[in-house]
């Protein structure tokens, strides 16, 4: 027995040399490490595998439980549609949601690295490039007309389609850096793909913010310069354009121009509304202006259109206007008014107390917080700036409940909420030709810039065409500069006494029409086309990021192309960009036009 433990015991010590030799402990680490990774990817595929597993029972769970409920869809809709209605929110809070809350990563990491790494390339160097694209163009023999080559869907307009397929399409999207804030001046130098929400993130530290910061974090600088931006200082202001002090564009015959006021005014006031038909922006200069931490905001319900329309007049018109006006319509007759002033940081226990980040994934959406004061009656309180200006980009204004209808559950916005809104842009991308033609029979995105003086009516009017509610009213000054004015030419009789501005308002809708509520068909091109007759009619103007049924005539009308049509032939532009019309019309097959064309030849 003794001697067999002895053996035993040398049996074990021979061992010992062999595991001492390096080469051996080298093999034994290899072999722990390559069993550890093993055993970690076998963990990391069954989590994987049961996460699977458990999205595709949520997403089924989730399509069951709101496809179950009627839709309200009448079954003239395209079978396609009606299927894309009953799985649109599982997509848009499994797919959607998170792939836009990635973007907003992407981005976060971009500015995060711009700020203390030296930024690749020079304003110049991405400047020449597109001047060598357009040169190289022009050798071609001009063929085709310009576009820049940003896909269709990652616009911010209605429009699945830009009508680019003919085009000759030239890069931009390099032209995304902040180049320079001089605080001096009060000037801020950007190129056209900066977004507002990077300009936010970056001037709202320094205690800076553009002079007019329009709501969404996606809308970008070039889009507002060369399209419109108006935020709720519009109503002292004016639109974004009227902050723009001077502009860098590469024109159709590849030179690199600078225009303002001073240098050439007929171009510089031609180039706000032309939607890029005049050339391509390469860098704007615009106000900045210096701000408090928070936002003053009081809460006026009011009980009838005249009465919402007597005080909005009263407010915008004063002698003393706040900072901040803009009121939210929630039935034909009942609104809220909201009144804001930036302050300084409360310090009193009565306004600490007040204070509301409206903007927290866990806070109810900013417009049905606003809802309650109809009942509540008049309040105020104190919202930290940024959050205000962004107020609603997480419900994108009152669309998100229409799309994910348990959005506004506090179990949704404490669980899901902190991933933010779904992208515009995204929401596109995921739309098909027959999604995107039948969805203009279930879904109204419009607005009209009315005279302030015709809000009441254009209220019950919107009520008759669309009964959508929420409506949004931003109050805006627009200017009358005469052969300047550019594409909004305002009629004398709506000037404000004394003074070469007048107040409009921007009435919108977005939503589903009341028609298609109660499972009825609605008439978009009846109910648009009345509109853009009665908003012509009255002198006002239509967003033209929505769709716009009408002829090109008639958008002519509207628009006052006289300033931009002169600068056309100026810059030689005729071959080389699409008229705005060109741009801005319906896609092909979405409206018939034909009957209203051939009125017009027969005149």
């Amino acid at each position: 027995k003794n001697g067999g433990n002895q053996i035993g015991n040398r049996g074990n010590l021979w061992l010992l040399p062999v595991f001492s030799h390096p080469r051996v402990q080298e093999g034994v680490v290899s072999f722990t490490l390559c069993l550890v990774a093993r055993v970690a990817v076998a963990m990391l595929c069954s989590l994987l595998t049961y996460a699977g597993i458990a999205l595709v029972v949520a997403f089924v769970t989730v399509a069951i439980a709101t496809g179950s409920q009627d839709t309200g869809l009448s079954a003239s809709f395209p079978w396609q549609f009606r299927l894309a209605a009953r799985l649109r929110t599982p997509i848009l809070v499994f797919f959607v949601v998170p792939l836009s809350f990635l973007l907003w990563v992407k981005r976060v990491i971009v500015r995060t690295v711009r700020r203390h790494l030296p930024v690749e390339g020079t304003h110049e160097s991405r400047v020449a490039s597109l001047v060598d694209q357009v040169k190289a163009w022009n050798d071609s023999g001009r063929k085709r007309k310009l576009r820049t080559a940003r896909p269709n869907w990652a616009g911010m307009s209605t429009r699945l389609s830009s009508n680019k397929s003919d085009c000759h399409l030239v890069d931009t999207m390099a032209f995304n850096h902040i180049l320079n804030i001089d605080e001096e001046n009060m000037l801020l130098e950007v190129e056209p793909r900066v977004t507002m929400g990077d300009l936010t993130a970056t001037l709202l530290p320094m205690g800076l913010a553009l002079q007019v910061q329009v709501e969404m974090e996606s809308i970008t600088v070039g889009g507002i310069c060369m399209g419109f931006g108006m935020e709720t200082n519009s109503h002292a202001v004016g639109l974004f354009q009227e902050s723009i002090v001077e502009l860098e564009i590469v024109s159709a015959d590849a030179r690199v121009r600078t225009v303002s006021a001073k240098s050439d005014e007929e171009v510089f006031r031609a180039l706000p509304w032309s939607h890029g038909t005049l050339g391509f922006i390469t860098k704007a200069l615009v106000k900045i202006v210096r701000v408090k931490p928070y936002v003053h905001v009081r809460y006026i319900p009011t009980s009838s259109p005249a009465e919402l329309q007597a005080k909005m007049i009263e407010l915008g018109e004063g002698d003393n206007p706040p900072q901040f006006l803009e009121a939210t319509i929630y039935t034909k007759d009942r609104a809220v008014i909201q009144i804001g002033d930036m302050v300084d940081t409360p310090t009193a226990p009565a306004d600490v107390a007040k204070i509301n980040g409206i903007n927290w994934w866990w806070k109810p959406f900013y417009y049905k917080w606003v809802e309650t004061f109809l009942e509540k009656g008049e309040a105020d309180e104190f919202v930290p700036l940024k959050h205000y200006y962004h107020r609603f980009t997480r419900s994108v204004f009152w669309e998100l409940e229409d799309m994910i209808p348990f959005s506004n559950h506090p179990v949704y916005r404490a669980l899901w909420g902190w991933l933010g809104a779904p992208e515009v842009s995204l929401l596109k991308l995921f739309q098909g030709p027959v999604i995107r033609k039948a969805s203009i029979y279930a879904h109204v995105v419009q607005e009209s810039i009315m005279p302030i003086r015709e809000l009441s009516t254009g209220i019950d009017k919107f009520d008759n065409w669309f009964g959508v509610y929420p409506l949004l009213v931003f109050p805006i000054r627009i200017y009358n500069r005469g052969e300047m004015s550019g594409f909004l030419r305002p009629q004398p009789r709506h000037m404000q006494a004394g003074k070469d501005s007048g107040l409009w308002v921007d009435l919108g809708a977005y939503g589903p029409p009341r028609k298609v509520k109660e499972g009825k068909m609605w008439d978009p091109k009846k109910n648009i086309r009345e509109l853009e007759h009665w908003t012509r009619d009255i002198g006002g103007w239509q967003a033209i990021y929505t769709d716009l049924f009408c002829t090109e005539t008639e958008f002519r009308q509207m628009f006052d192309h006289t300033l931009l049509d002169k600068c056309r032939k100026k810059l030689n532009c005729d071959d080389a960009f699409p008229q705005v019309y060109d741009k801005i019309r319906p896609e092909a097959g979405l409206i018939d036009l034909s009957a209203e064309l051939a009125k017009e030849k027969q005149r």
